[in-house]
C-alpha cells in the first residue's frame, strides 16, 4: 500500500557543525583570505567609486563601449559589421599606430578630470574610511563582506552574477554569517561605518557594477598575485606559457546579408554580428525613428572557431601561466573574439609589463602554439632576454626526393623528422655547424640498443657501424629554429610544458565554473575572469599557510 507523503524542509543553524565539515574548506579560505591591508585598500577605493557612481546624472557607457548612429535596425548591423570589417583590416598592420586596441581595458581613464585621484591613478592611497562614510545618510553595505560573498559562491556550486550570490545569501544563514553579514534587520553596530545587513538584490547588483566599471576586481586579482609572487606562495618562474581560451556569450547573434560584388553570380553570404538596441526612454517601439544612436547588445562577442565543426559565439580571452607549476597568473578578455591569437602576445606582455613587472624580470621562455608564429622578432624587441619557442610550422611539400638520397629513409614527415623504410623516426642529435646541416640518427629501443641491431633491413642502409646517422641540409626545412632546434631533447621536453597553460585554463573554465558567462560585455567578461584568477590565488595561499 502507498502511503502518501509530504517534503518536510529544515535549515541547520549549528554553524560550528556546518563550518568544520571539511567539505566547506575551500569556500571558507577564500572568505577567511578577503582580509587584511590589500583588502582594506580595495574596500575604500570602492566606497570612492560608489560616491562618484552615484553622483552621475546619467550612467556612462562602459570602457570601450561603441555607439552606432543609423536610421534603422538593419542599417546599425550593417555599420557594425563595417566595424568588424575594418579592424579585421588593421589586423594585416599589427604594428601600425592606428592598430585597434587588443585588449578590454577596464581601469578608469586617468585623463577624467571627474574622476578621484585614487580611481584615476591606483599608486595613490584612497582616503580613510572614516573621511568616506563619516556623516548623516544611511550607511553603504559592508564592501567586504559583499566581496567575500561574490568569490566564495562559484566554490558552492552556485554562479557570481548578482542573482546568484543575493539567492544564496538569502537561503544558507550560515554561508551569510560567514561572509560576515548579521542578518536580515540587523541594525548598524557601535563604532561601524558600514551596515551588515543582508543586501537586496539591487544592492549586489550595484556591487557588481561598481567594482567592475572602476576596475577594482581587477586591481584585488593584480595586487593578490604580487602578494602571492613576493611572499614566496607562488614561485617565480623562468618560463611563461600563452593560449587562448573561448567562452561562450551569454546572447544571441543577427545576420547580415554580404553581396559578393567580385562574383558574377551575384553570390550572397551571411556574417555574424552582435544583436543591437538602444538605451533611450523612448520605448522599443520607437527605436526606429527615434535619433538615439544603438548599441550592441554584448560588445566584443563574435564567431569563434576553434576546429572544423567547433564553431561558437563567444568571447575569447588570453591566459598567461607559469611554465612548471602551471598557476594562471594573467587573463585578459578582447575587445573583439574574432582576432587572431598571433595579435594578443605582445599586447598581452606589455600589459605584464606594466602590472606584473617582478614576473618578467625573470623570463627567458615563452611557450606558444603555432598560431603565434611570426612574433619571434617583436619578442626579441619587447624582451631582449626572452626566446619564443614554437613548434616546427608543418610544410606540406613534399620531399621524396630528399628522402631518396639516403639510403633506408623512407620519407620526412612535415615537420622535417626522417623516418626509416622500418617505420622508426630518427631524432635530432645535433647540429653541423661547419656545413650547416641537422645530424639525425636511428632511436634507440626499449632496452636501450639501437634499433638498427636487430633490423633485417639495416644491411641495405648501414655501411658501417650499428646506427643509421643521416645529415640533412638546413635550407631544406626552413621552420626549425637553427639557433634551438626543436627536435633536440632538451628543446622538446621544455616545450612539453606548454600544455601547462591548457590545464590552467581547465581550473578557471571547469573547475571554477568559469565557461558559463551570467555577463555581457567586454569589460564585465574580464571582471568575471578576474574572479576566477582571484579566487585561485586566494586558495593557493591559504593552502601555504
Amino acid at each position: 500500500m502507498l502511503h502518501s507523503t509530504s517534503l518536510v524542509l529544515f535549515e541547520s543553524t549549528d554553524a560550528t557543525t556546518v563550518l568544520s565539515d571539511p567539505v566547506n574548506e575551500d569556500w571558507l579560505a577564500v572568505v577567511g583570505g578577503v582580509s587584511g591591508e590589500l583588502y582594506e585598500g580595495i574596500s575604500r577605493r570602492y566606497y570612492l567609486a560608489l560616491s562618484h557612481f552615484r553622483g552621475q546624472r546619467r550612467r556612462s557607457p562602459l570602457p570601450g563601449g561603441k555607439e552606432v548612429s543609423a536610421s534603422g535596425r538593419q542599417e546599425a548591423l550593417e555599420a557594425v559589421l563595417s566595424e568588424m570589417e575594418e579592424r579585421k583590416r588593421a589586423d594585416k598592420v599589427v604594428a601600425s599606430r592606428d592598430a585597434p586596441a587588443v585588449f578590454v581595458e577596464v581601469r578608469p581613464d586617468p585623463q577624467d578630470e571627474t574622476l578621484p585621484e585614487a580611481l584615476r591613478d591606483f599608486s595613490k592611497p584612497p582616503p580613510s574610511l572614516r573621511d568616506l562614510l563619516a556623516g548623516p545618510g544611511r550607511p553603504p553595505c559592508d564592501s567586504l563582506c559583499l566581496m567575500r560573498a561574490f568569490l566564495a559562491a562559484p566554490l558552492l556550486g552556485v554562479g557570481d552574477s548578482p542573482k546568484d550570490v543575493y539567492r544564496l545569501l538569502r537561503s544558507n544563514p550560515t554561508f551569510a554569517r560567514a561572509c560576515g553579514f548579521l542578518g536580515r534587520e540587523a541594525l548598524k553596530q557601535l563604532g561601524e561605518l558600514s551596515s551588515r545587513r543582508l543586501p537586496g538584490l539591487s544592492t549586489c547588483e550595484e556591487f557588481s557594477e561598481v567594482m567592475t566599471r572602476y576596475g577594482l576586481w581587477q586591481l584585488a586579482r593584480i595586487e593578490q598575485v604580487v602578494e602571492n609572487l613576493t611572499s614566496g606562495v607562488v614561485e617565480l618562474e623562468d618560463t611563461l606559457a600563452f593560449d587562448t581560451t573561448h567562452l561562450e556569450a551569454n546572447s544571441h547573434c543577427s545576420s547580415v546579408v554580404v553581396h559578393d560584388a567580385t562574383s558574377e553570380d551575384k553570390k550572397t553570404t551571411q556574417r555574424k554580428v552582435p544583436r543591437v538596441r538602444k538605451t533611450c526612454e523612448c520605448g522599443r517601439a520607437n527605436w526606429e525613428t527615434c535619433g538615439h544612436p544603438w548599441v550592441p547588445t554584448d560588445q566584443g562577442a563574435a564567431v569563434v572557431v576553434k576546429g572544423p565543426t567547433r564553431v561558437y559565439w563567444a568571447h575569447k580571452a588570453s591566459i598567461a601561466s607559469l611554465g612548471n607549476s602551471e598557476v594562471p597568473i594573467d587573463a585578459r578578455s578582447l575587445q573583439h573574439a574574432a582576432d587572431h591569437d598571433s595579435r594578443t602576445l605582445i599586447p598581452h606582455l606589455k600589459l605584464l609589463l606594466r602590472d606584473l613587472p617582478l614576473v618578467l624580470s625573470m623570463l627567458l621562455f615563452i611557450l606558444a602554439d603555432d598560431g603565434y608564429q611570426g612574433q619571434k622578432e617583436a619578442v626579441a624587441r619587447l624582451h631582449d632576454k626572452a626566446r619564443l619557442i614554437l613548434p616546427v610550422h608543418p610544410n606540406g611539400r613534399s620531399k621524396e626526393k630528399l628522402a631518396q638520397e639516403f639510403a633506408g629513409i623512407d620519407r620526412f614527415t612535415p615537420t622535417g623528422v626522417p623516418v626509416c623504410d622500418e617505420g622508426h623516426r630518427f631524432v635530432m642529435r645535433g647540429r653541423d655547424l661547419t656545413n650547416e646541416r641537422y645530424i639525425w640518427s636511428a632511436p634507440d629501443d626499449e632496452a636501450g640498443q639501437s634499433v638498427c641491431v636487430g633490423c633485417p633491413l639495416a644491411t641495405s642502409c648501414l655501411t658501417k657501424g650499428t646506427r643509421r646517422h643521416i645529415r640533412v641540409d638546413r635550407s631544406e626545412f626552413p621552420p626549425i629554429d637553427w639557433d634551438q632546434p626543436q627536435h633536440l631533447a632538451r628543446e622538446k621536453a621544455r616545450y612539453q610544458r606548454r600544455t601547462g597553460v591548457e590545464r590552467a585554463i581547465k581550473r578557471i573554465k571547469v573547475d571554477l565554473h568559469g565557461e558559463h558567462l551570467t555577463h555581457r560585455d567586454g569589460p564585465r567578461v574580464q571582471a568575471h575572469l578576474d574572479r576566477k584568477l582571484l579566487i585561485i590565488h586566494l586558495l593557493l595561499k591559504a593552502d601555504s599557510g
